[in-house]
């Protein structure tokens, strides 16, 4: 007799990591404008279009790089410039306007992509009123979240194997791009052309076993802003 129920995919991530990237993506929804806001975020994506300087060096090309990923996050107008770094962490001038650091001798792209993209998620997360699901303790965890909730999924998940900071697993990077794809209905697979070959596979797997919580999905598209947000306080 041939078994015609379908085995349920194993688990990508433990229920206690999975349900906490759910509820992240909840809290980031209620700051940033709700669902509908988030629809406007597409996929920042290494290609020509996305970042078309060329011919620079230095500080020069560092500055416009971080000039796209600051465009591409939807943060053109906050105030923030980028230095290279002489201490740690970033910081707020006299005049209010945040520094963001980074290593002068970094010269990967994608490596750099991924740290503008976690610093200006720290600067977005830090105007938010509330903790993070977890406490504050999980500040870190949530700050890689941001950016891949802001787009950068790409760049986040790949600068994992390239030495890039953070404080997700690569695992949990991936699974956090793939819970991006289908809160956006992007299809996973259109991403993987753009990903280190080995992600690929990790990418479907957690896609598939993200498609079981069709429940937590609706929930996180029926979010609206919050009160905070919808003054235009924390939109991007």
């Amino acid at each position: 007799m041939i078994n015609s129920f379908r085995a349920k995919p194993k688990p990508f991530l433990d229920t206690a990591r999975r349900e906490w990237q759910f509820e992240s993506f909840a809290w980031l929804l209620r700051h940033c404008g709700g669902y509908p806001k988030f629809l406007e975020t597409l996929p920042v994506l290494p290609i020509e279009e996305h970042f078309p300087d060329r011919g620079m060096s230095g500080h020069a090309a560092a500055a416009a790089l971080f000039r796209r990923v600051r465009d591409h996050a939807g943060m053109a107008d906050w105030p923030c410039i980028v230095e290279p770094r002489q201490g740690a962490g970033s910081a707020a001038s006299a005049e209010g306007i945040r520094v963001c650091h980074y290593d002068p001798g970094q010269r990967q792209p994608t490596v750099l992509v991924a740290h503008f993209a976690r610093e200006l998620a720290s600067y977005l997360v830090e105007t938010f009123e509330d903790p993070p699901p977890g406490g504050r303790t999980l500040s870190g965890p949530v700050i890689d979240l941001a950016a891949v909730f802001i787009g950068f999924g790409v760049f986040i998940a790949n600068a994992a194997l390239e030495g890039g900071a953070g404080d997700l697993s690569e695992g949990e990077r991936v699974h956090a791009l793939a819970l991006f794809c289908l809160l956006r209905r992007i299809p996973p697979e259109s991403l993987d052309v753009y990903l280190n070959p080995h992600l690929r596979k990790y990418l479907r797997l957690a896609a598939r076993d993200l498609a079981q919580y069709e429940d937590d999905f609706r929930r996180l598209r029926s979010s609206s802003a919050s009160p905070a947000a919808q003054a235009g306080e924390n939109f991007r």
